[in-house]
């Protein structure tokens, strides 16, 4: 009688056993089956979310000039770019959107401005490279646009407005610092070409009116240039983004860029990982907790079973000194109790497709949720100060808690793979006192 015949007959005979045991593999297999699959999840996820994040550096704190930007992009490593400027002014006519938990602010003297913050290519606005934002109709700004401007699709809902309309903003005589005394313009028209939205919605709009993206209006550098009265020689743009090729090591191009004859007063150099600190620091920490979740559940799975396994053995001392007396190896009756559990496996690893469908969304859900708040929190920890809520701060504690968990063939082949390497250190671990004993102690045992 060979090993799994042998197998198969005290599996249909201890029927409750086996049921037990189907029970116990079913649980370890849909833990272990979870946790792949939220790895996997989460690989895929920081991949989306990082997406076009990895290689470029940008040029924050201190005013920069658009002829230093020329000098910076005569790097040949470097191929996309955006520069900004600080702007805004009053709008007659245009109602805010309101916050849901207003921080106190006095407004006074500011209740019709906006703030207008200019981009040579809006495309490459940080905003939109990390995703937080989106576009949902009509076009970007692109380099050499003058008098254009995108709104947030929640403040074109409340005041009626679409592509194609205009929107005049009146400069705030002596109450704005970034304007050229007796130069520019008083006014600036500038004609609606797209409309962007927030691509996660959040519960609560918190922060002041002037802290809302769906108050911000994102135009052109040209007009802001021009509404300032600004030359190509004023350090003007106060944050600039160089992209540079999937494959360029971003921090050769930043040596580059320090060698340059150009005066950078002081500026800070950042790349993605420092901009958006959250994000990345968030994936560490979802990483790390994946991966606790998996070794816990192998270990446990592992300790569970032996315990179990070991007070089964003793119990089956007669059945053993049997097949020692006619002949059967110690060998063969390791592979019998191992056989047994990966026979009972082929219908536990099977079930736990279904259950860990249903659980591992839940789990990668929550698990994300906790690592991005952990994140957060040691974030504002650190900085010692409470940060601001405007859309620029925010990309410093932006996170992603999108996950989507998906089950395939390949998971389920990591769980055969790993529930099968756990049942056989369980079965030898609980066997231990059998491998020891000499066939005539366990005989001796038998009586």
């Amino acid at each position: 009688m060979d090993v799994l015949k042998r197998a198969w007959l005290y599996i249909t005979r201890k029927k409750k056993k086996s049921l037990i045991m189907l029970f116990i593999l079913f649980a370890i297999a849909t833990a272990i089956l979870s946790g792949i699959a939220v790895k996997k999840a989460t690989n895929i996820a920081k991949e989306n979310a990082t997406s076009g994040l990895s290689n470029f550096f940008s040029i924050n704190s201190q005013r920069i000039s658009r002829k230093t930007i020329e000098e910076i992009l005569k790097i040949k490593d470097i191929k996309n770019y955006n520069a900004s400027i600080d702007g805004g002014g009053n709008i007659d006519g245009l109602k805010k959107v309101k916050p849901t938990k207003e921080a106190p602010y006095d407004y006074e003297g500011l209740e019709k401005t906006f703030i207008a913050t200019g981009n040579d290519n809006t495309e490459s606005d940080l905003k939109f490279v990390n995703k937080s934002i989106k576009l949902v109709e009509g076009r970007h700004i692109k380099p050499g646009d003058k008098g254009k401007v995108l709104v947030h699709k929640s403040l074109a809902k409340l005041n009626n407005l679409k592509i194609g309309d205009k929107l005049t903003i009146n400069k705030m005589h002596g109450r704005d610092s970034h304007a050229v005394p007796g130069k520019g313009q008083d006014q600036m028209t500038l004609e609606i070409v797209g409309i962007f939205d927030n691509v996660i919605e959040e519960a609560e709009r918190e922060g002041t009116y002037l802290d809302l993206i769906e108050n911000y209006l994102l135009t052109d550098n040209n007009s802001i240039q021009e509404f300032y009265g600004y030359t190509d020689n004023d350090d003007v743009f106060y944050t600039t983004s160089f992209y540079a090729d999937k494959n360029t090591n971003i921090d050769s191009v930043i040596s580059k860029v320090k060698q340059l004859p150009i005066n950078l007063n002081g500026a800070r150099i950042d790349k993605s990982g420092d901009i958006f600190l959250a994000l990345s620091k968030s994936f560490e920490t979802m990483d790390k907790i994946v991966n606790m979740m998996l070794i816990g559940s192998t270990v446990i799975g592992v300790v569970i079973l032996s315990l179990i396994l070991t007070f089964w053995i003793q119990g089956r001392i007669h059945e053993t000194g049997i097949l020692l007396s006619i002949g059967v190896s110690k060998f063969k009756i390791i592979a019998q109790y191992i056989s047994e559990l990966l026979i009972i496996s082929v219908l536990a690893f099977s079930l736990s497709y279904f259950s860990g469908q249903l659980i591992a969304q839940n789990v990668g859900d929550s698990l994300m949720q906790k690592a991005a708040n952990e994140t957060v929190q040691s974030i504002k920890q650190e900085a010692g100060f409470a940060l601001g809520n405007d859309p620029d701060t925010k990309m410093l504690t932006y996170t992603s808690k999108d996950i989507e968990v998906k089950i395939t063939p390949k998971e389920m082949i990591y769980v055969w793979a790993v529930g099968s390497a756990v049942i056989t250190a369980s079965v030898a671990i609980s066997s231990l006192s059998i491998i020891r004993l000499k066939p005539k102690e366990i005989l001796s045992k038998m009586s």
